[in-house]
């Protein structure tokens, strides 16, 4: 549980060597995670009418050769975290921040800075996916969090795949340069980019700093 104050960057630094040096560890550390895929989700949100899209590796690998998933995102605008609560009332919702989890209990409100939430049906079950809360993004575009230069309409920031929603595979990238992980590395050397895709990613990455991934992208 959270003590009052921010998290330390030692602690924060060391819980992503947890994660990445051990995913066995970093289970052992929260609970085991057996992550739905987006279809078992879809069925879970199925008649909500919440606007919800799949985000992270799932999303850059779309078409592409399939890895294992260690979690499934989904992304949601944050003014619908009411409905998200809502629709999700039979399940347990955690807020998860920089290594520490806050169960979102009925009734309370959750912190200001509330941006993901982690999902799971009880202390018996094993985490089933992760809602990440748009804090920046309109009804009418896409915005990128780190950089509000960075914007599309919607029309170019997702697509439907199989009647599931999914960010594109150069927006859910984009997201990826910074951690730069191997994994990450993995998902834009396989993924499935158009001309116009690759050339905005290319272009976007340069605007934001990351030469070296702009330059992978253009290989």
């Amino acid at each position: 549980m959270r003590e009052d104050g921010p998290v330390s960057d030692a602690f924060r630094e060391a819980l992503g060597r947890l994660h990445e040096d051990s995913f066995d560890s970093f289970q052992a550390l929260y609970g085991p995670i057996d992550p739905l895929t987006p279809e078992q989700v879809a069925r879970v949100l199925a008649g909500s009418g919440l606007r919800w899209w799949i985000a992270g590796g799932r999303a850059a690998r779309v078409g592409a050769a399939p890895r294992r998933h260690e979690d499934t995102d989904i992304s949601v605008l944050a003014g619908d975290l009411d409905t998200v609560r809502r629709v999700l009332r039979d399940w347990h919702l955690w807020e998860a921040d920089d290594g520490w989890l806050r169960p979102l209990l009925p009734g309370v409100p959750p912190t200001d800075r509330c941006g993901q939430l982690w999902v799971r049906r009880d202390s018996r079950q094993p985490w089933a996916f992760e809602v990440l809360l748009d804090q920046g993004s309109t009804d009418d575009e896409w915005v990128f969090k780190r950089d509000t230069r960075v914007r599309l309409p919607w029309t170019r920031a997702v697509h439907a795949v199989d009647g599931i929603t999914y960010f594109r595979p150069e927006v859910a990238l984009l997201f990826k340069a910074r951690p730069n992980r191997l994994k990450d590395r993995a998902d834009l050397a396989a993924a499935q980019l158009d001309p116009v895709g690759r050339e905005w990613l290319a272009n976007t990455l340069e605007l934001l700093g990351h030469d070296e991934w702009a330059r992978l992208a253009r290989s």
